[in-house]
């Protein structure tokens, strides 16, 4: 059979048969439990053995509500496992790379859509071109609203845009879009070149392997260049430290700040950032006030000083500061990511890498933003580079109403992780999507195009065929500005450098991509 073709999904009662063994041994749970309380003689061991009947006892109810979604098609097919026991098992498969076997293993199985467990709530995952449509869609529709894990919306802050939906969501997106748009970003392309010739060159002087590391460092002088047009070192270098300990709280299970655990960590992470990013807003506010032109003309002025259609100041302090973390973080790590996942594939297709550093070699310099915009084997490169390895796996959705898809009705409430993994990986829309191919993304006119790899996507356009960016009204405010980034280093790195790969590493989770390390040496003229 088609493996992407799958025969219709298991029926209703398959489904419930995980649920009918769970209830089964919850029941038994919960009469040995309260057989246990009744005979001991210990008030300790009464109470004890009572609580853990009471809990299986409700993990009883929740089997048989569960068999009732079943049945009532509430619920795709798709294994939910056993608490903890499928946390243990989710953490395993991301460490060990197992994710994307996982995905395709269920999706052979049940098809585009289906039911898994994530951080201990039930999810609906889906992943075809035409669920990710119906997803977006309903996002427009303000049908669905954000759902990231609670430890996610703690450590991004209450404020953030990314946790918002509704009438704030609106206000912060006209806000902050005009000043994101593929024109307005062209305003950072000067310092963007600088910034990035100048890393180069010291990359190449070290006359040694760097780690991908370096590139979160990079990231974080882009931002801070960006926004006030000249570099502090120090307090980069304590940004970069405060981010990679906040990083770890991701993958924490519970939102408890018990002393010493990893989220605990985190949040003082995100304390030390926020008190960091506070300087930052004083700092930008006495450089620039309000009618200057960094003011007027970069993200960061906008933030502080954008006010709405009644000239009322959008954002409050705390605000600010939730939505200038959010940023960096969006900044940091995708760019780190994305940088290093491109070098690796180059390093691994020498063709596509050969074919690049010609096309680069022709570019004018300075680097203009119609150039770089209209490279084709630079963009393609860079397309499929995103294509193979997103760095976002995916992100959530919560149905603020019965909503109806493809046979099933789903209750509001219920949560949807739309896979940017499996959209990608469809063999239905890109053939050989295991390879690096990035011939799929050049034009007909192209002397290295071939029809047939031709995937027929632009990914220029980001829909649900290539939702790299994701979708909706909460697609990536920052697109062009990380295609422009991406751009100048891959143009800036191919044009004066050769580039030697090692000791590449497959990554899951924060970000989805490889870490390597890597060489530069000084490229003779071509």
């Amino acid at each position: 059979r088609n493996k992407f073709n799958p025969p219709a999904p298991p029926t209703c009662w398959s489904s419930s048969v995980e649920h009918i063994i769970k209830a089964t041994v919850y029941t038994y749970i919960c009469h040995r439990s309260i057989t246990h309380a009744i005979d001991s003689a210990s008030p300790y061991s009464t109470t004890t053995y009572a609580l853990a009947g009471i809990y299986a006892l409700w993990m009883v109810k929740n089997e048989l509500d569960l068999i009732l979604k079943r049945l009532q098609r509430k619920l795709p097919p798709g294994y939910i496992g056993f608490p903890i026991l499928r946390e243990i098992e989710f953490i395993r498969a991301i460490s060990n790379g197992g994710i994307m076997k996982a995905l395709h293993e269920k999706r052979n199985k049940y098809g585009t859509i289906f039911t898994r467990s994530f951080f201990g709530g039930t999810t609906i995952v889906a992943g075809g071109q035409d669920d990710l449509n119906w997803i977006f869609n309903n996002d427009r529709k303000a049908l669905t609203e954000v759902a990231w894990p609670p430890t996610i919306v703690m450590l991004l802050g209450p404020s953030a845009v990314a946790n918002q939906t509704g009438k704030y969501h609106r206000v912060l997106r006209r806000l902050l879009e005009p000043y994101f748009a593929p024109r307005f970003v062209t305003n950072y392309l000067k310092c963007m070149d600088e910034t990035t010739s100048d890393e180069l060159e010291s990359w190449c002087e070290a006359g040694e392997f760097h780690s991908s590391e370096v590139f979160k460092m990079y990231a974080l002088r882009l931002f801070y260049v960006s926004a006030f047009g000249n570099v502090d070192e120090e307090m980069i270098a304590s940004l970069h430290d405060d981010f990679k300990q906040w990083l770890g709280g991701f993958m924490s299970l519970t939102t408890k700040q018990i002393p010493g655990t990893s989220f605990a960590e985190a949040m003082k992470a995100r304390d030390r950032i926020l008190d960091t990013v506070d300087v930052l807003i004083d700092k930008f506010m006495s450089e620039n006030p309000e009618d200057s032109e960094r003011a007027q003309i970069t993200i960061m002025g906008r933030l502080i000083y954008g006010k709405d259609k009644d000239n009322n100041r959008v954002m409050t302090r705390d605000e600010m500061k939730d939505n200038i973390l959010n940023l960096i973080f969006a900044g940091h790590d995708t760019t780190y990511a994305s940088i290093s996942t491109l070098l690796y594939h180059l390093s691994e297709n020498k063709d596509a890498m050969d074919a690049l550093a010609t096309e680069v070699s022709t570019l004018s310099d300075p680097l203009t933003a119609d150039e770089l915009r209209n490279a084709p084997v630079l963009n393609a490169c860079i397309h499929e580079s995103w294509r193979c390895d997103p760095p976002v796996a995916g992100s959530f959705r919560k149905a603020v109403k019965e909503l109806q898809h493809k046979g099933y009705s789903f209750g509001a409430g219920s949560v949807f992780n739309y896979s940017i993994l499996m959209a990608t990986t469809d063999e239905k829309l890109y053939k050989s999507h295991e390879k690096f191919e990035m011939r799929r993304f050049l034009p007909k006119d192209h002397p290295l195009y071939s029809s047939d790899i031709d995937s027929g996507i632009d990914p220029f356009q980001g829909r649900s065929s290539y939702p790299i960016f994701g979708g909706g009204t909460h697609v990536c405010l920052g697109k062009a500005f990380a295609q422009l980034e991406l751009r100048v280093l891959a143009a800036r790195l191919l044009k004066g450098y050769k580039v030697e790969v090692r000791n590449p590493e497959k990554v899951y989770f924060p970000v989805n991509g490889w870490n390597i390390e890597f060489e530069l040496t000084k490229r003779k003229s071509m």
